[in-house]
């Protein structure tokens, strides 16, 4: 029996318990902040391990058939419905199927797996030419289960993943981005960003003005018992949203400097992006800008590898067959400067959009198609087709697109006509044809006419008899003006019922008819009055890139580095200032020492001017009249009518035409009616008759106001099929290249048929020698 201690000691011994735990409460509830911060750390870190361990449970690779046969045996031993004996029956059954069926199961699905297990082996470590036929029958690989191309894309790297997104393949190549469906905590997102601007401030002034202008936010005290992350889809405050947005816009700006994207992107910034397109991703215009951030960033050399980590191949493919046609662009721009194993790569730089082709070819352009849009416009608003029962209008203080996502209100004002148009079209298609053609001829009271009317909306297809007059014919047609303004009815498609609409003719049209055409849209950010210049926004390092000199100068250099003209012919079409834009970058090109520059304004073979002022504009001299309301722009300062610069610039213009590059086919169209001014709700004749006459080449002038002459009605129109006369044109015309390497081709081939010539005459000699020596032997 154990014997117990003496009372004193037990007395003492709970006493010092007591105290003990007296001691312990009291530290407790002394250090109960650090206890709680301990304790949430610990939390968030086992979270984070969760989360992690969710993740890659994503990218756990289980055999099919070793997992369908462990699911048919658990539900027989969990069926209640069935016996032993049944169960083992159904199995022995199911067995014996399976000793018929399963091996050559077996073996198809193991043959898919293990061709496209090679293919990805020989596009990784083959020579170019094997890595680009390897890559070309991957992408059309649509047929494995989902977890053959999740093993796959973990295999895969950088370069092939990037390939594969420029060849149209399935999106299942791509692994998904880290932590998909949650993102970041804002303020803590902000904070890091805020981090990352700061440590670039010692390499760029623009980080310093923008941050005392625009980091105006306390986002220092974060409470850090707040979430990590937050599902996608969960509300955020208005507050960081507009700050978020602010800081993608200048982004884009500084992102212009390759130095300062290459920095960026070396300090995670590309992780960052990835945060912010999960908080925007259901807003178009941001994503936008933040697109076009990603363009700039990834002519940085060397970044493949980080775009590929941080999971943006994957986003921009998904991106390239976005509903957002700007999105498309975009994308597409994106990884064409990422693919340096395509032989027919050309980088894209700032305000340079491919329009067509936008993912690989196999053979090299045949040509390049080069659109330049005016004031107020866009490569993504211009050239939009017009309705027929669509009237532009023009916003003198529209919000300007440069830097912000928002657009200006050309666009606002043509995209609610336009829907407002497709709206009537919908409730008035349910109205019988029958009914709507009756209504139609009720109003005509003549009957010749009506008959003919009739014939023609019901009769299905025109014979050759018939002549279809263009709808846009030029107002001068029956005048000293070249081509054809009627298409024969057999060849005359009408598409004045369709519904189909476009926002970009040049990127939907044009490469129908000319497939192996290169067509580019050139962007760049105008305004009509200061009041809506946003130039100086984020810092007044480019105060002076309002002037069209200035404006030309870095539009050469960035096409230039898209190898324009590269031994294929060019076609211009520039539309308003956009043409004042083109004769300034032929001019600059040709007296540019460097060949392959030069070889832009030698290989032009077409030029399309549509409404522009060659001479000046009336509307640049309201600054005369309504100076303080207006306040002109630096644009609409310099293309005053009879400026001495302009002039000047349109004299070296045509000198070089005349002289320096003959056989360019011109063609010059005016407008004919006025344009609505939605600011004071009057028309004004934007460009006048004399302005864009330049007396060279063909003339014509349309029915249609300033803005109407980019926009054709259909693909009939007179607009269009003047157009395309001209790329057709340029395609039949040797660039000087090309005339040198068909002559030395030509010489090659008469040395060889010379050469072959002295064979065939040697070989007759000896062979006659021959039988002669052996007539003698014998």
């Amino acid at each position: 029996m154990a014997r117990k201690p003496p009372a004193n000691l037990r007395k003492y011994f709970k006493t010092l318990v007591g105290g003990a735990g007296v001691l312990a409460i009291g530290g407790v509830v002394y250090k109960r902040d650090s206890i709680k911060k301990y304790l949430y750390s610990v939390s968030q870190r086992r979270l984070r391990q969760l989360q992690n361990d969710t993740k890659n449970s994503d990218f756990i690779y289980i055999k099919y058939h070793l997992y369908k046969d462990s699911l048919r045996l658990f539900k027989l031993d969990q069926s209640p419905d069935s016996s032993d004996d049944e169960g083992i029956e159904a199995g022995t059954e199911k067995n014996w199927i399976d000793v018929m069926t399963n091996p050559v199961g077996k073996w198809w699905k193991t043959f898919k797996h293990s061709v496209a297990w090679r293919l990805l082996n020989i596009a990784q470590h083959g020579n170019q030419s094997e890595r680009l036929k390897a890559v070309r029958q991957l992408a059309m690989i649509d047929h494995l289960k989902d977890w053959d191309f999740r093993h796959l894309a973990q295999i895969c790297d950088a370069r092939t993943a990037v390939s594969l997104a420029r060849s149209g393949c399935d999106t299942r190549w791509f692994l998904p981005v880290f932590m998909h469906g949650q993102f970041m905590n804002p303020r803590g997102l902000l904070l890091e960003l805020k981090t990352k601007l700061t440590e670039l401030t010692k390499s760029n002034t623009c980080v310093s003005y923008f941050m005392k202008k625009y980091f105006t936010l306390n986002i220092d005290g974060l409470d850090p018992y707040t979430e990590a992350h937050y599902q996608i889809g969960t509300p955020i405050m208005t507050d960081d949203a507009d700050l978020m947005k602010e800081i993608i816009s200048f982004l884009h700006h500084i992102t212009k400097d390759e130095g300062a994207s290459k920095e960026f992107i070396l300090k995670g910034g590309l992780k960052m992006l990835m945060e912010l397109k999960k908080i925007f991703e259901e807003d178009k215009e941001t994503l936008t800008t933040l697109c076009k951030t990603l363009a700039n960033m990834s002519l940085a050399e060397d970044c493949l590898n980080d775009f590929f980590d941080s999971g943006w191949v994957g986003v921009l493919a998904d991106w390239q067959t976005d509903h957002d046609m700007r999105l498309q662009v975009i994308a597409s721009k994106v990884l064409a400067n990422l693919d340096k194993d395509d032989p027919n790569n050309a980088e894209y730089p700032p305000n340079v959009y491919p329009l067509h082709p936008r993912l690989r070819t196999r053979n090299k352009p045949k040509g390049d198609v080069v659109f330049v849009h005016g004031l107020l416009g866009s490569v993504f608003i211009t050239w939009r087709q017009k309705d027929k029962n669509y009237t532009s209008e023009l916003g003198l203080y529209g919000k300007n697109a440069f830097y912000t996502s928002e657009t200006d209100d050309v666009f606002l004002v043509g995209e609610s006509k336009r829907l407002k148009v497709k709206n009537t079209r919908k409730m008035s298609s349910r109205v019988p044809q029958a009914d709507k053609l009756k209504e139609e001829l009720d109003q005509i009271s003549d009957v010749a006419t009506k008959e003919l009317i009739a014939e023609l909306k019901t009769s299905p297809e025109l014979g050759a008899d018939w002549e279809v007059v263009h709808p846009d014919v030029p107002l001068n047609g029956n005048e000293h003006c070249a081509g054809e303004f009627s298409v024969p009815g057999n060849k005359w498609d009408n598409m004045d019922r369709a519904e189909e609409y476009t926002n970009c003719w040049p990127m939907d049209w044009l490469p129908a008819d000319f497939p192996n055409y290169r067509i580019i849209g050139i962007d760049y950010t105008s305004a009509v009055s200061e009041w809506s210049a946003n130039f100086t926004k984020y810092c007044p390092c480019e105060k002076d890139h309002g002037q069209i000199d200035v404006r030309s100068t870095h539009l050469l250099e960035r096409i230039s580095r898209s190898k324009v003209g590269e031994n294929r012919p060019v076609v211009w079409i520039g539309h308003s200032m956009g043409g004042i834009l083109t004769k300034l970058i032929l001019l600059k090109s040709l007296d540019n020492p460097d060949s392959q520059v030069q070889q832009i304004a030698k290989n032009t073979k077409g030029i399309v001017f549509l409404g522009v002022p060659h001479r000046g504009s009336p509307i640049a001299k309201w600054k005369q009249h309504m100076q303080v309301i207006l306040s002109p722009s630096i644009e609409v300062k310099e293309m005053e009518e009879g400026a001495p610069r302009l002039l000047l610039w349109h004299t070296q213009f045509m000198q070089m035409l005349k002289s320096r590059l003959q056989n360019v086919n011109v063609v010059s169209i005016a407008e004919g009616s006025p344009t609505m001014l939605t600011t004071f709700k009057f028309p004004l004749r934007i460009v006048t008759e004399e302005s864009a006459n330049i007396n060279y080449g063909d003339f014509y002038i349309l029915k249609d106001d300033h803005l109407s002459l980019s926009k054709p009605v259909f693909k009939q129109s007179f607009l269009y099929q003047r157009l395309t006369e001209v790329v057709e044109k340029a395609s039949q015309t040797s660039t000087p290249d090309e005339k040198d390497s068909n002559a030395n081709s030509g010489n090659i081939f008469t040395a060889l048929l010379r050469d072959l010539h002295k064979l065939l005459t040697i070989f007759e000699r000896y062979s006659s020698t021959n039988i002669t020596v052996n007539c003698k032997a014998k």
